[in-house]
């Protein structure tokens, strides 16, 4: 793999000021988004380094709250890309159908104010039939964003927010409130909001649709597969992953089974756990050494072989290297192998089921450096008489009497039970969080409800004053109107003559650059123009027929580097050295090898294009003068012959 980029120090220290104000870590997003985004705050606050702008970051805190919210992207609306919502109705459609009775549950991560989030749940309440959902339903909306997650809670939008919603839904779903439209309570019921970082916190499990758009866009690699994870972890068996059009990831694919490619629709494959994650990070499997294990013939080592076959749990031991040179008869039995079948061979190359990846490569190297002295990975092994069995491993050092490091003991627990009572504590604690979290939306609309009546008594108390110069302030406030409506005509007047005259600039420079092209491409001369390092943007026909390179071997290229017949080594260098010192070259007679093989002769003229602060490049002219030189040779010749 190619090294890393060097990481730029005061793009580093800006991310680091926001993780330690606000709590962001973007370290792994990915940086050219982040650069974008910085240098418009920089732009916005006329900062002219980054250096200056970690400085105003260090005085001004609210800077950083500002800088944040521009990393955030918000950008959604309702119903957005009607074709992918048109797959889902049908998706959650079928999802109904097949468990009429179980509870349906969609997580929409990333969520921004919630308009997906309520999308999700209009659909589904499509879906469930007749009335509005009630339990059957759980929709979770989720964003790290607070201020987002705050907006999206009250469930207030303007019309221009919901353009995308059809007139019958709009009358179903939603209230309208003066010059907004706020969602229904039934539906606002079904949506639980949350603040949740897809990268640090645990995700919402037992889901049966995820929708995440236009998040993945932002993360690095590492991330991606971070994240993607944590869905295969969340989703329920055959469940759905939705992404945005613009993130088509390959490693998705290797932990999802595509369903629509094209609009970017994930199922979960239940066999992925097994391959993508854990097998392409295994050493591939050397050429086993010939090894001769001979059993120590002392009665301690016999009794200590006997205590550890004789104990339920499997044992592995193996040396530094990471051979096998023990194999306990439960090991035998649990993965039906014989001891001579798997001694003297690499632990990681036996692809044992449920013994990960990171478990016999890193967390192995940890206890064999002695930086651990005892790692504990869990896994799952497949059964095909019944349910897959769930492991925990244990790796010790091996120690040799005298203490020192002899290799490494991996010990299998069966845990299968556990995992099960795991798994019901954890079902129990997502269901006590989603609780808290709707106990908290509901603390939050309550305080909301008691201040709005504490601001409407207050309200009351001066209405009745207010009404009194109400007449006074809409006389003042037409005149203020019609001002303003003549204001904004000659204002519209404005622009569309200001647009008028863009246009026509544009057709103007059109016309121009077309004009220019064609004087250029159709001179007798060969036209060279270069930018300021020397590479060559124009080369017209007349260079292509008297240089012998065409326009596409030349444009985008140094000149220096290119190897033309008729410009010499020494005229080149020449003429470089000419132009980087900014001065103009004037050759008459250059001597120069015809394209048919001939020799010919030919005016080379270099002038750089400077202004008065920058060096916009060069442009050079060859001509040929050949049949001048000629007629002028025959020319000389006449006028001897005259005189004698």
């Amino acid at each position: 793999m190619a090294p890393k980029p060097p990481r730029d120090s005061e793009l580093e220290a800006i991310l680091e000021k926001v993780r330690q104000v606000r709590n962001f870590d973007f370290r792994n997003y990915k940086r050219a988004t982040l650069q974008r985004r910085i240098e418009r705050r920089m732009q916005a606050t006329r900062c002219r380094s980054r250096a200056a702008y970690l400085a105003l970051l260090e005085r001004d805190p609210t800077e950083v709250s500002t800088l944040v919210s521009s990393m955030l992207i918000k950008l959604t609306t309702f119903f957005r890309d009607r074709e992918v919502w048109q797959a889902l109705e049908q998706s959650v459609a079928e999802l109904v159908r097949q468990r009429p009775d179980a509870e349906l549950r969609i997580w929409s991560a990333g969520c921004a104010t919630g308009e997906e989030a309520y999308s999700l749940a209009i659909i589904a309440a499509e879906a469930l039939g007749p009335g509005y959902p009630g339990a059957e339903l759980k929709v979770f909306g989720t964003d790290v964003d607070e201020d987002a997650i705050a907006t999206a809670r009250r469930g207030i939008y303007t019309p221009e927010q919901l353009e995308n919603v059809s007139p019958e839904r709009l009358s179903r779903f939603f209230v309208r409130t003066g010059n907004s439209y706020t969602v229904r309570k039934e539906i606002r019921r079904a949506v639980v909001f949350g603040v949740n970082n897809l990268v640090s916190d645990a995700p919402v499990s037992r889901i049966d649709i995820i929708l995440c758009r236009n998040v993945f866009i932002y993360l690095d690699s590492e991330l991606q597969k971070r994240v993607l994870a944590r869905f295969q972890f969340a989703l329920r068996r055959n469940g759905l992953m939705v992404l945005g059009r613009s993130e088509l990831i390959p490693f998705a694919a290797r932990l999802f089974r595509p369903s629509d490619l094209a609009r970017r629709i994930y199922r979960k494959d239940g066999q992925a756990e097994l391959t993508s994650t854990t097998q392409d990070r295994l050493p591939p499997e050397p050429t086993p050494l010939p090894r001769t294990l001979i059993p120590a013939p002392d009665l301690e080592r016999s009794f200590l072989r006997n205590l550890l076959d004789s104990h339920p749990c499997p044992h592995i031991a193996t040396d530094s290297e990471g051979t096998v040179t023990l194999w306990s008869r439960a090991a035998a039995r649990m993965w039906n192998r014989t001891e001579g079948e798997v001694l003297g061979k690499r632990l990681a190359s036996l692809g044992l089921p449920g013994l990960s990846g990171d478990l016999l490569v890193e967390q192995s190297q940890r206890v064999r450096s002695s930086a651990s002295d005892r790692e504990v990975s869990d896994g799952m092994m497949e059964v095909s008489s019944g349910e897959p069995i769930a492991l925990r491993i244990q790796v010790v050092p091996l120690r040799e009497s005298a203490g020192g490091r002899q290799g490494l003991l991996y010990i299998i627990h069966d845990v299968t039970h556990l995992r099960g009572v795991e798994q019901n504590l954890r079902a129990a604690q997502e269901e006590l969080q989603a609780m808290q979290l709707r106990m908290q939306s509901s603390t939050e609309e309550l305080r909301a409800s008691n201040e709005e009546l504490e601001t409407t008594n207050e309200e009351l108390q001066s209405a009745n004053e207010e009404l009194q110069t109400t007449n006074e302030e809409l006389q003042s406030t037409n005149e203020e109107l019609e001002t303003t409506n003549e204001e904004l005509q000659s204002a519209n007047s404005e622009l569309d003559a200001t647009n008028r005259e863009l246009a026509h600039r544009t057709l103007e420079m059109d016309a121009l650059t077309f004009c220019q092209r064609t004087i250029i491409r159709t001179l007798s001369a060969a036209v060279l123009v270069l930018d300021g390092d020397g590479r060559i943007t124009t080369w017209n026909l007349a260079a292509e027929r008297l240089l012998g390179l065409t326009e596409r071997e030349t444009v985008g290229q140094l000149l220096w580097s290119l190897h033309v017949p008729a410009l010499k080594r020494a005229l080149l260098l020449k003429l470089r050295r000419h132009l980087q010192e900014k001065r103009s070259l004037r050759l008459e007679s250059v001597p120069y090898q015809l394209p048919h093989g001939g020799k010919g002769s030919a005016t080379l003229v270099a002038t750089p294009l400077i202004t008065d602060t920058h060096v916009l490049g060069s442009i050079i002219l060859f001509e040929d003068t050949t049949r001048t030189t000629a007629l002028l040779e025959e020319n000389r010749q006449l006028q001897e012959k005259l005189k004698g």
